[in-house]
Order: C-alpha cells, then sequence, then structure tokens
C-alpha cells in the first residue's frame, strides 16, 4: 500500500507494473498540487514556497528502493532512495515549484542501483541563483561522493575533505555539523568557501541520468549543478 499525505488535497493512487522496468514493484501516484501545504514539520524546510508532498510506502528488508518523478509520465527522475528496512519508509518532497501536476512512483530492486545518488562521484558545475550562474574557474574541482554507510567524501577545490550525511525522509541531503579537510590555502577566486556553505544548506535533491541538482537556502529557485566524473 503506498499512502501520500498532503493538506486540502483528494489523492488518486493507481497500482501499475512497469514492464520496461528491471524492478520488482512499482507504484505511481497522481499529485493535483493546487493550493500550498501547512503546518510542515521541520521550521528549517518550510521556506519553500511549493506545495510539499509527502508519501508513506512499505520498505522490503533487503531490498533498495528508488522514489520517481515525472511530469508527463515519460522522463522519470530520482528525488528519493532509501535502502530497505522492513518498516514503512516516508518520503517527503523538498524541492522547486512542482507544477500543477506531478506524477511518483517506487521503484525496487534486490540489488543497489547504479544510476541513483549514492557511491558516484558528481563534479560541481555551477551555482544557479535566481538568474546569475557562478561557475568554478577552469582547473578548479569541487566534488561529492555519498557512500551506503553515510560517509561523503570528496575535493574542494585544492582540498581533500570526508564527513557524515543522511537522508531524511528520502530527499533531504543533510550534511554533518562539519567537514573535515586539509588546510591548504586555495587560489584567488576559489568556491571552496560557497560549497561548503551551500552544502550545509542543502534541502532537496533530484538525479537525473548523470546529472544531479541538489537545492538549497530558503529560496527554490538556488540550486547546485553536478554531473557525474568521468
Amino acid at each position: 500500500m503506498l499512502e501520500r499525505r498532503r493538506t486540502n488535497l483528494a489523492a488518486v493512487v493507481l497500482k501499475l507494473h512497469f514492464a520496461d522496468l528491471t524492478c520488482r514493484t512499482a507504484f505511481l501516484l497522481a499529485l493535483m498540487l493546487a493550493a500550498p501545504a501547512l503546518g510542515q514539520e521541520a521550521s528549517n524546510i518550510d521556506s519553500f514556497e511549493a506545495a510539499t508532498v509527502s508519501l508513506r510506502f512499505p520498505s522490503s528488508d533487503g531490498d533498495y528502493h528508488l522514489v520517481q518523478a515525472s511530469r508527463d509520465l515519460k522522463k522519470w527522475v530520482i528525488v528519493g532512495q532509501y535502502p530497505g528496512n522492513g518498516q514503512v519508509a516516508w518520503f517527503k518532497d523538498l524541492r522547486s515549484q512542482l507544477g500543477e501536476t506531478h506524477f511518483y512512483r517506487v521503484v525496487t530492486k534486490s540489488e543497489l542501483f547504479q544510476d541513483g545518488l549514492l557511491d558516484r562521484e558528481w563534479k560541481l558545475f555551477a551555482f544557479h541563483e535566481a538568474d546569475e550562474i557562478t561557475r568554478p574557474k577552469t582547473g578548479r574541482k569541487h566534488t561529492l561522493n555519498l557512500t551506503r554507510n553515510g560517509n561523503v567524501t570528496g575535493r574542494n577545490d585544492c582540498n581533500s575533505y570526508f564527513g557524515t550525511f543522511t537522508l531524511e525522509k528520502g530527499n533531504w541531503l543533510k550534511f554533518g555539523k562539519g567537514f573535515d579537510s586539509t588546510e591548504m590555502l586555495c587560489m584567488p577566486g576559489s568556491l571552496d568557501f560557497k560549497f561548503f556553505e551551500m552544502l550545509h544548506m542543502s534541502k532537496g535533491f533530484e538525479v537525473d541520468g548523470n546529472k544531479l541538482k541538489l537545492f538549497y537556502g530558503d529560496n527554490a529557485e538556488r540550486w547546485m549543478e553536478f554531473s557525474e566524473s568521468d
């Protein structure tokens, strides 16, 4: 059973099997996003103006689960990832404005997804802030590698770093209080301080093939763009 909760909305739940997926189970949920949600539970994520969607679904012990979203039932992006533990999983979508209609499905496999968020090296391509785009200078490298055991490692320009993270409600990529890092002084114009600061402000993500969007701050138009390293 797939359960969704959202204030002032009527839910339509469809249970479908997708023949083109190498998975055992897929659920589809069509959501009409017409009004803002009320009573968000965490004060540090309620600044998103978009309607917030919440789903609950059974989690299979030893399996892996992805939550995927689509606007047209053709192109799907990953917006949540869970290791199965036999308990009910709770998903909450913390991305930017989704539009009038959005669709969700939960895909289950017995092995780790190779095209998901984890165990891939993501390289920063740009910061997007309203109408402004900031890119690292040529030769500067900022990376993110998230492991299944909750560790994060990478490069932050001239330094390497490591730390911890959790996936809160599937979509909130929440990093630990601080990163341990080498202490080289990077060249002028480095984005090293901004990179760490924005990671700690992250509030929602989506994976589209070899691309990652990581939303941050108190404005849904602010996000970090990553691509998978070669």
